[in-house]
Protein backbone atom coordinates (compact mmCIF):
# COMPACT_ATOMS: atom_id res chain seq x y z
CA UNK A 1 0.00 0.00 0.00
CA UNK A 2 1.04 3.24 -0.81
CA UNK A 3 0.09 6.75 -0.27
CA UNK A 4 -1.38 7.04 -3.87
CA UNK A 5 -3.65 4.06 -3.26
CA UNK A 6 -5.80 5.64 0.33
CA UNK A 7 -8.49 7.12 -2.20
CA UNK A 8 -9.56 3.88 -2.89
CA UNK A 9 -8.94 2.41 0.21
CA UNK A 10 -10.68 4.90 1.97
CA UNK A 11 -13.35 4.68 -0.52
CA UNK A 12 -13.30 0.95 0.37
CA UNK A 13 -13.18 1.29 3.75
CA UNK A 14 -16.26 3.64 3.90
CA UNK A 15 -18.07 1.20 1.97
CA UNK A 16 -17.46 -2.01 4.15
CA UNK A 17 -17.09 -0.32 7.94
CA UNK A 18 -19.96 1.51 10.08
CA UNK A 19 -17.14 3.18 11.73
CA UNK A 20 -14.38 3.14 9.00
CA UNK A 21 -10.79 4.26 10.67
CA UNK A 22 -9.75 7.80 9.68
CA UNK A 23 -7.40 8.55 6.85
CA UNK A 24 -4.72 9.81 9.41
CA UNK A 25 -4.91 6.13 10.71
CA UNK A 26 -3.33 4.75 7.13
CA UNK A 27 -1.29 7.66 6.78
CA UNK A 28 0.60 6.56 10.47
CA UNK A 29 0.27 3.40 9.93
CA UNK A 30 2.42 3.62 6.18
CA UNK A 31 5.14 4.88 7.93
CA UNK A 32 5.23 2.54 11.02
CA UNK A 33 8.82 1.05 11.36
CA UNK A 34 7.61 -2.44 12.14
CA UNK A 35 4.25 -2.03 9.87
CA UNK A 36 3.02 -4.23 7.04
CA UNK A 37 0.82 -2.57 4.53
CA UNK A 38 -0.74 -4.26 1.58
CA UNK A 39 -3.62 -3.70 -1.17
CA UNK A 40 -4.94 -6.45 -3.39
CA UNK A 41 -5.82 -4.73 -6.92
CA UNK A 42 -7.86 -5.92 -10.31
CA UNK A 43 -6.59 -4.29 -13.03
CA UNK A 44 -5.84 -0.90 -10.79
CA UNK A 45 -8.65 -0.87 -8.71
CA UNK A 46 -8.53 -1.87 -5.45
CA UNK A 47 -10.31 -4.67 -4.08
CA UNK A 48 -8.96 -5.45 -0.60
CA UNK A 49 -6.43 -4.52 1.84
CA UNK A 50 -4.52 -5.44 4.95
CA UNK A 51 -2.44 -3.52 7.90
CA UNK A 52 -0.28 -5.08 10.48
CA UNK A 53 2.69 -4.11 12.67
CA UNK A 54 4.61 -5.58 15.48
CA UNK A 55 7.80 -7.78 16.15
CA UNK A 56 6.95 -10.09 18.80
CA UNK A 57 3.65 -10.18 18.42
CA UNK A 58 1.75 -9.18 15.02
CA UNK A 59 -1.30 -7.31 15.35
CA UNK A 60 -4.03 -7.57 12.12
CA UNK A 61 -5.36 -4.34 12.80
CA UNK A 62 -7.51 -4.16 9.43
CA UNK A 63 -8.33 -6.53 7.07
CA UNK A 64 -11.15 -5.80 4.00
CA UNK A 65 -12.30 -7.04 0.61
CA UNK A 66 -14.49 -5.24 -1.43
CA UNK A 67 -18.36 -7.44 -0.71
CA UNK A 68 -18.25 -7.78 -4.88
CA UNK A 69 -15.17 -9.59 -4.28
CA UNK A 70 -15.59 -11.84 -1.46
CA UNK A 71 -15.60 -15.93 -1.39
CA UNK A 72 -12.69 -15.63 -4.02
CA UNK A 73 -9.77 -16.63 -1.52
CA UNK A 74 -8.62 -12.61 -1.98
CA UNK A 75 -9.01 -12.29 1.84
CA UNK A 76 -6.43 -15.44 2.08
CA UNK A 77 -4.25 -14.62 0.13
CA UNK A 78 -3.98 -11.23 2.06
CA UNK A 79 -3.90 -13.03 5.34
CA UNK A 80 -1.17 -15.07 4.28
CA UNK A 81 0.94 -12.50 3.00
CA UNK A 82 0.31 -10.48 6.92
CA UNK A 83 1.72 -14.10 8.25
CA UNK A 84 4.39 -14.18 5.99
CA UNK A 85 5.18 -10.96 7.04
CA UNK A 86 4.93 -11.99 11.28
CA UNK A 87 7.23 -15.26 10.04
CA UNK A 88 10.02 -12.67 8.71
CA UNK A 89 9.64 -10.30 12.10
CA UNK A 90 9.90 -13.67 13.37
CA UNK A 91 6.28 -12.69 15.40
CA UNK A 92 5.25 -15.89 18.08
CA UNK A 93 1.63 -14.74 17.31
CA UNK A 94 -0.57 -12.76 15.94
CA UNK A 95 -3.62 -11.34 16.92
CA UNK A 96 -6.51 -9.38 15.98
CA UNK A 97 -10.06 -7.96 17.04
CA UNK A 98 -13.24 -9.25 15.58
CA UNK A 99 -16.99 -7.37 16.65
CA UNK A 100 -18.95 -10.14 18.49
CA UNK A 101 -21.31 -10.11 15.47
CA UNK A 102 -19.50 -10.72 12.86
CA UNK A 103 -19.92 -13.96 12.47
CA UNK A 104 -17.99 -14.69 8.95
CA UNK A 105 -15.28 -12.77 9.63
CA UNK A 106 -14.88 -15.38 12.90
CA UNK A 107 -15.28 -18.16 11.03
CA UNK A 108 -12.80 -17.35 8.31
CA UNK A 109 -10.24 -16.28 11.25
CA UNK A 110 -11.18 -19.69 13.07
CA UNK A 111 -10.85 -21.91 9.82
CA UNK A 112 -7.00 -20.10 9.57
CA UNK A 113 -5.67 -21.50 13.06
CA UNK A 114 -7.23 -18.06 14.88
CA UNK A 115 -8.60 -18.70 18.06
CA UNK A 116 -11.21 -16.70 20.35
CA UNK A 117 -9.18 -15.69 23.55
CA UNK A 118 -10.69 -13.65 25.33
CA UNK A 119 -13.50 -10.42 24.99
CA UNK A 120 -12.34 -6.79 25.07
CA UNK A 121 -15.95 -4.95 26.51
CA UNK A 122 -17.26 -1.92 24.67
CA UNK A 123 -14.31 -2.10 21.83
CA UNK A 124 -15.78 -0.75 18.99
CA UNK A 125 -17.00 3.43 19.03
CA UNK A 126 -20.85 1.21 18.95
CA UNK A 127 -20.03 -0.17 22.36
CA UNK A 128 -20.20 -3.45 20.73
CA UNK A 129 -17.47 -6.02 22.12
CA UNK A 130 -14.68 -7.62 20.13
CA UNK A 131 -13.90 -11.25 20.13
CA UNK A 132 -9.45 -11.32 20.50
CA UNK A 133 -7.85 -13.95 18.68
CA UNK A 134 -4.54 -15.32 18.04
CA UNK A 135 -3.05 -17.54 16.12
CA UNK A 136 0.60 -18.82 17.11
CA UNK A 137 3.70 -18.56 14.58
CA UNK A 138 5.46 -21.72 14.72
CA UNK A 139 8.95 -21.68 15.17
CA UNK A 140 10.24 -23.99 11.71
CA UNK A 141 7.76 -21.16 9.84
CA UNK A 142 9.85 -18.26 10.95
CA UNK A 143 12.21 -17.61 8.20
Amino acid sequence: MSEADLDQVMDLERAIFPYPWRRSFFLSDLNRPKGFSIVADDGGFIIGYAVAWGTEETHLANLAVSEHERGKGIGAKLLDEVVAFAQRSKANSMYLEVRVSNTIARRFYAKRGFVPTYLRKGYYESGEDAVIMEKEIQEEDKG
